[in-house]
């Protein structure tokens, strides 16, 4: 019997991670959900952003939850609206990724 050829590693089809995100326009601030302010729930949610060449959001992931189905929620789609820019590397726009951690925090 053969050995089955090994599936290649999701790594190597992953873009670059890279650590600072720049935005066509100034992010808008995310609105704490009322229940969650009610219930004094906090968190920090990590989202990971997938972007093509153009800066435009491919893809978007729950890196690590706060812990707070209400806080998660509310920082996907609030990042959703975000307007990124390319990614420019040696001359070349690239398809890249950027992990944005949200804090919800009350005063």
């Amino acid at each position: 019997m053969e050995p089955k050829p090994q599936p290649v590693s999701a790594k190597d089809s992953t873009p670059r991670r890279i650590e600072k995100p720049s935005f066509k326009t100034r992010p808008a601030p995310i609105p704490y959900p009322s229940r969650a302010r009610r219930r004094g729930q906090e968190g920090t949610v990590l989202i990971e952003v997938w972007l093509d060449e153009n800066g435009k959001q491919t893809k978007r992931i729950l890196a690590r939850s706060s812990g707070v189905h209400s806080l998660d929620k509310t920082a996907l789609k609030a990042i959703a609206k975000w307007r990124f820019s390319a990614y420019v590397e040696n001359g070349r726009s690239i398809a890249h990724r950027v992990h944005i951690p949200i804090r919800f925090k009350l005063d």
